[in-house]
Formats: structure tokens, C-alpha cells, sequence
């Protein structure tokens, strides 16, 4: 519950909050439940190479890219630093990418006022209007930046087409 309303942040109602009455009547902690959303020090360094490697595009779109080969808990890295990257102010939807073996992977975010499904469906990807992922296998990330910005800018410009 915590974890899908983002810290209670989003998707909630009158329901939500009385199953939270709910469990925390029958002894659930919120001391104990932060102790699971806690990460180790490698994912915590893992994170923050994301972190440090972002460009804003169009004013809205913050895409970051982990340098050099990653590895496989890097998956997750990235989809928390897309998830991180929609708190920078202005920023209204994230993108995640990183390299394993022979595949680049894409992790995508939104506040839900751009539809990063759409986006990522354009590299043969799928997921959710503000939550989506893609791979692209036999390619090298800056051509596959290049691949997400097309995206982008198609989405994006169909949007001001039409409003």
C-alpha cells in the first residue's frame, strides 16, 4: 500500500486510509514497514551513478544513463532513479537507461501528464501511462538515446498538435 500510492502521495481515497486504519489496528508498523524499502550500499552507490549523469530534454523530460556496462540489480537502480528524477522541479516524466550484455534497458516514469507508454511502445516496449519499460537488444545506448528522443519528440508534438 505504501509502496503504490507513492508514500500515500498518490491514488488515494477514503478507501486507502481505512485499510491503513485498518492494518494498523491488527499491528502493522510503519517503523517496520520503512525497514524494507531500505536498500544496501552498493544499490545505493549503483543509484546515485544514475543520478549523476542526467540531461533535461524538451524542459520536461529528465533522462539519465548509467556509463559503461551494468550489471543486473542495475535494473532496479534505474527504475528508482527514474522514479527519483520526476522530484526535480519542472520535470514531468523520467527516463532510466542502462547496458547489460547485449541489451539496453529503458525505465520510464511520469506524473502522469506525459504517457511514457506510448513513448516506449515506439522502441517495442509497453507498461503503464506513468510507468513503463523497454529493452532494445544489438544496440549501443547513444543510438538508442537517439531512438527515445524520436519518441519523445513525436509524442510530444502530436500532444501541442493537438491542444
Amino acid at each position: 500500500m505504501v509502496l503504490d500510492t507513492k508514500q500515500f502521495s498518490r491514488n488515494t481515497g477514503v478507501r486507502t486510509f481505512s485499510a491503513a486504519l485498518y492494518l494498523r489496528g491488527e499491528g502493522a508498523s510503519p517503523a517496520e514497514i520503512g525497514n524494507y524499502f531500505k536498500s544496501s550500499l552498493s544499490d545505493f552507490t549503483s543509484e546515485a551513478r544514475f543520478e549523476s549523469n542526467v540531461i533535461i530534454y524538451r524542459d520536461v523530460i529528465a533522462i539519465s544513463m548509467l556509463e559503461g556496462e551494468a550489471s543486473t540489480p542495475d535494473k532496479i537502480s534505474a527504475s528508482k532513479a527514474a522514479d527519483r528524477l520526476l522530484g526535480v522541479d519542472g520535470v514531468l516524466a523520467s527516463f532510466a537507461l542502462c547496458k547489460i550484455d547485449n541489451t539496453v534497458y529503458i525505465s520510464a516514469r511520469s506524473h502522469g501528464t506525459v504517457n511514457v507508454q506510448l513513448i516506449l511502445e515506439k522502441l517495442n516496449g509497453g507498461g503503464h501511462f506513468d510507468a513503463a519499460g523497454a529493452q532494445v537488444s544489438d544496440d549501443s545506448v547513444s543510438r538508442v538515446l537517439t531512438l527515445l528522443r524520436q519518441a519523445i519528440d513525436e509524442h510530444l508534438d502530436s500532444i501541442e498538435k493537438k491542444g
